[in-house]
């Protein structure tokens, strides 16, 4: 079985190279958002429906009247051709699915930091990447690349510039098997209970860093004028601060999930709608920094790289139901401590409801019991 992954790797630039990225980079934002524009004036004026085909196929007449956009690689102008294609078709499908749709929006130079070589026009020759109309630079190899390379994006950050490479190989991570399954309830006293009784101690890296990041805003409020170098500064070094602590999270999460993966063959997690939850605004800071979406998605991709299975079960009364006799017992967020008044079982509330969503992923899939699922 083979599978895409991307490898991202720090690009060591000089001054040459990160100019003509960025010329690149603001002619495919000039272009994508002249593709939306298109596309919207004629259904606005005429009522017709422009698809990438139709856009795609004016290029060689941009190129003979532009001489800049001919300097841009021409897979890399289809490719961003391909990115409005999408937007609308992210949003025919929301306004299909009776979601709120979005209408797809300009992108200014701060949201437009990435351009794709789709098929060609990239080569790495050793730790040396080669850009077909941009130049060459080296590339910090943090780890080998074991497979073949299908994609190169480029893109900006704060602190410099990546190369991201999607790449093809063989289904190569296998973990012994354990016939072991597992139950995690993730939540915010502790990031996530485990059926087996174990738990994971929540980080709460936005909670720790809230000074840093409130000193930070606090220096860019005090910089008025949006075009001097000084907010500039402090823009930079505020997304600076929010960058470390995203990567920190992330990290966790990695290891976190890999850990898991490793121990177990069948582990089942909520279906949880983190979108409607974070409408509390009581909850929404701590949820949305323990990244409970980016956590499971994380896990499934190892569980399923690695030939294990993630089993999404229904969230409903996890905690409230007792996972030894069924009897419910009601209880508000505040009661940490499971107590049922029919059987006597007591227990914290996450790993109770760890236990019952392990049962639930049992009787959903056929994962078993599991031998460590207490």
């Amino acid at each position: 079985m083979r599978e895409v992954k991307a490898y991202k790797y720090k690009l060591k630039t000089n001054p040459k190279f990160e100019a003509a990225c960025v010329a690149t980079l603001n002619l495919c934002r000039e272009l994508y958002n002249a593709a939306l524009q298109e596309r919207r004036d004629a259904y606005k004026i005429n009522g017709l429906s422009i698809n990438y085909h139709a856009q795609a196929a004016q290029l060689p007449q941009i190129k003979q009247i532009r001489e800049d956009v001919g300097a841009v690689y021409s897979q890399v102008l289809q490719d961003t051709l391909r990115r409005a294609d999408k937007t609308f078709d992210a949003f025919f499908r929301r306004v299909k699915n009776g979601e709120t749709p979005g209408y797809p929006r300009f992108k200014s130079a701060t949201r437009f930091d990435s351009f794709t070589y789709p098929q060609s026009g990239f080569r790495l020759e050793g730790d040396k990447l080669h850009l077909s109309k941009i130049g060459s630079c080296r590339v910090r190899l943090s780890r080998p690349i074991a497979g073949t390379i299908k994609t190169c994006s480029i893109k900006r950050e704060v602190d410099g510039w990546y190369v991201i490479f999607a790449v093809e190989e063989n289904q190569s991570r296998f973990f012994p098997k354990t016939g072991d399954a597992v139950g995690i309830d993730v939540g915010i006293e502790n990031f996530a209970a485990l059926s087996t009784g174990e738990a994971v101690e929540n980080p709460k890296f936005l909670r720790e860093s809230e000074r840093e990041l409130k000193t930070a805003q606090r220096t860019v409020s005090r910089r008025p004028n949006k075009r001097s170098n000084r907010r500039r500064k402090a823009v930079k070094l505020l997304q600076k601060r929010h960058q470390k602590i995203q990567r920190r999270r992330a990290d966790f999460h990695h290891k976190t999930a890999l850990n898991i993966v490793r121990e177990f063959d069948a582990i089942a997690v909520e279906d949880l709608n983190v979108k409607g939850m974070v409408k509390n605004h009581h909850l929404a800071k701590s949820i949305s920094d323990a990244g409970w979406s980016q956590f499971t998605s994380i896990l499934t991709n190892k569980a399923e790289s690695a030939g294990r299975r993630v089993i999404k079960v229904n969230p409903s009364y996890t905690s409230q139901d007792c996972s030894q006799c069924g009897h419910r017992v009601r209880k508000t967020l505040a009661t940490r401590e499971h107590r049922c008044v029919n059987c006597g079982f007591v227990a914290h509330r996450d790993h109770n409801a760890a236990i019952n969503i392990h049962q639930r992923g049992a009787r959903a899939s056929g994962m078993g019991d599991g031998a460590r699922a207490n």
